[in-house]
C-alpha cells in the first residue's frame, strides 16, 4: 500500500540507508512497529526507528540466511537419492542447538522480552533457583505489575503463601458467582484478596507451562531421556497477573518460532536467559489397561531434515523399552485363525449377549472351507488349530514381557 512504501522510504533515510530490506521490515511488521506508525503518529515513528537501528546488525547479518515469507509456496528441489549411512556423530543435537541460538538471538531482540525483563525482572535475568521462586509465588499468578507497585511489593523480593478460597453467589442471578482467594503477601506482611471474572472459577483459568523443577533427565551424548509426566508444571494464572503476561508472552515466542519452540521453552528462556533448543526428533510412549488388556502406541515428532536411520533408532529404543523384549513377528497364520474364531464368536452370540461354545472340531471345518484358509493354511488336527488360535491370540492382545511397565518416558534430541 503506497502509505506503508513511503514509511518505509522514510525509515531509510532515517537509517541512512539505499533501502529497508525485506527481512528488517518483515520483522518491524511482526512486532507491529508499522502498524503503530502508520497509526499513532510521531512517538510510534520514534519508536519504529529505534527498533530498526537496534535490528540492524541482525537483520545485516542474517540477510540471505533466512527466506521472508512472500505469500508464494514453493517446492525445492527434489532428491533422488537417499542418505543410506547411519549417522554416528552429533549432526542433529548441534544442529537443533544451532537453531536454538537463532532463536533466541529474535527473542532478545523482541520489544516485549525487552519489556517484561525491564518491568518484572527488574532488567536483569534470573537464576533457576530465583526464576521457581518467582512461578511458585502464588502472588505472582495472581496480581498485576501494577497491583504490585502500587502496594510496595517488591517482584523479585517478596514471600507470599495461599491462606484459603471462597466463593460469593449474586442474590439476584444464582448462576452469577464471584470466586475470591486470599493471598498473605510479605512484605507487607498483610492478606490480600484475589477476585476472578464474574462466573470464572479457579479451573477454567489459562496455565502457564514451565519445566518442573525436580524433571528427572538423563543426558546420553547425542540425546536426553525424560519421564513425561514429571517434565512439565502448569501453573493458574489470572487475567492480568504477572504470570498471566509471562504465559502470554511465551505464547507470543511460540507463534513467532513458527512453533518450534514450546511454550515452557520460550517462557524459561525470558526468565533465565538460557537457551533451551527445539527439539529435532521427539519420541515417547504411553499405554493405557482395560482389564486384562494393555494397549499401547509410540509417538515420534520428527523435524524433516533428520535422517531416517535417527527416526528408526529411536523408534526401537521406546519399542524394546515397552514391550520387553525384542519384538517378533508372528505367524500370519496363526493371527489369521485368532481372527477367525473371533469373528465366528461374535456370529454365535444368543440374545442374552452371550456366545455360544463352538467346538474345536466345528471350528477347524468351518475354517478350512473359509476364504481365509489358503490350502497350506488348512489343518487336519483340531489340537494344531487351537495351539495356533493360542499363539496368534498371545501376539495380538498379550503384546508386553511385563504388567508392570515403566513409567512412559520420553527420548529427545537435543
Amino acid at each position: 500500500m503506497p502509505e506503508e512504501q513511503k514509511l518505509r522510504g522514510w525509515l531509510a533515510k532515517q537509517l541512512k540507508r539505499k533501502s529497508v530490506s525485506d527481512l528488517l521490515w518483515s520483522i518491524l511488521n511482526d512486532q507491529e512497529h508499522v502498524e503503530d506508525a502508520l497509526n499513532l503518529g510521531t512517538a510510534a515513528k520514534t519508536d519504529l526507528v529505534e527498533a530498526a537501528r537496534l535490528l540492524l546488525p541482525y537483520t545485516d547479518k542474517m540477510e540471505g540466511v533466512v527466506q521472508v515469507p512472500n505469500g508464494k509456496k514453493t517446492r525445492g528441489d527434489k532428491k533422488t537419492s537417499l542418505q543410506k549411512e547411519l549417522r554416528l556423530d552429533s549432526y542433529e543435537k548441534e544442529r537443533a542447538e544451532a537453531l536454538g541460538e537463532y532463536l533466541a538471538l529474535r527473542a532478545s531482540l523482541h520489544p516485549l522480552v525487552k519489556r517484561f525483563r525491564e518491568e518484572v525482572l527488574g532488567g536483569r535475568t534470573l537464576t533457576p533457583r530465583q526464576a521457581y521462586e518467582l512461578v511458585d509465588s502464588p502472588a505472582a499468578s495472581r496480581f498485576s505489575s501494577r497491583w504490585f507497585e502500587e502496594c510496595g511489593v517488591p517482584i523479585m523480593e517478596h514471600s507470599s503463601s495461599f491462606y484459603k478460597r471462597d466463593v460469593a453467589v449474586d442474590g439476584d442471578d444464582e448462576e452469577r458467582f464471584f470466586e475470591y482467594e486470599y493471598i498473605f503477601v510479605d512484605p507487607p506482611g498483610k492478606i490480600f484478596t484475589a477476585v476472578l471474572p464474574v462466573s470464572v472459577s479457579y479451573e477454567d483459568l489459562d496455565q502457564l507451562e514451565l519445566f518442573a523443577a525436580q524433571r528427572y533427565r538423563a543426558n546420553h551424548e547425542y540425546f536426553s531421556a525424560r519421564f513425561r509426566d514429571h517434565e512439565y508444571m502448569k501453573i493458574p494464572v489470572y487475567p492480568g497477573s504477572v504470570l498471566d503476561n509471562l504465559h502470554q508472552l511465551s505464547q507470543r515466542l511460540v507463534q513467532d518460532s513458527s512453533h518450534s519452540w514450546e511454550e515452557a521453552q520460550a517462557a524459561w528462556f525470558v526468565l533465565t536467559d538460557e537457551v533451551e533448543a527445539p527439539r529435532a526428533i521427539t519420541a515417547h510412549y504411553d499405554d493405557h489397561r482395560g482389564g486384562e488388556f494393555i494397549y499401547g502406541v509410540i509417538t515420534l515428532t520428527v523435524e524433516p531434515w533428520v535422517p531416517a536411520e535417527t527416526v528408526v533408532k529411536f523408534y526401537q529404543q521406546l519399542q524394546m523399552d515397552m514391550l520387553g523384549h525384542k519384538p517378533r513377528a508372528p505367524s500370519r497364520r496363526n493371527v489369521a485363525v485368532f481372527r477367525f474364531v473371533m469373528e465366528q464368536l461374535r456370529a454365535s452370540l444368543s440374545d442374552d449377549g452371550a456366545p455360544r461354545r463352538l467346538s474345536w472340531r466345528w471350528l477347524m471345518e468351518r475354517w478350512n472351507s473359509s476364504v481365509q484358509a489358503r490350502q497350506e493354511w488348512r489343518y487336519t488336527n483340531e489340537n494344531q488349530f487351537s495351539r495356533d488360535y493360542q499363539r496368534g491370540g498371545q501376539a495380538v492382545i498379550i503384546q508386553y514381557g511385563r504388567w508392570d511397565m515403566y513409567m512412559p518416558q520420553k527420548l529427545s534430541i537435543p
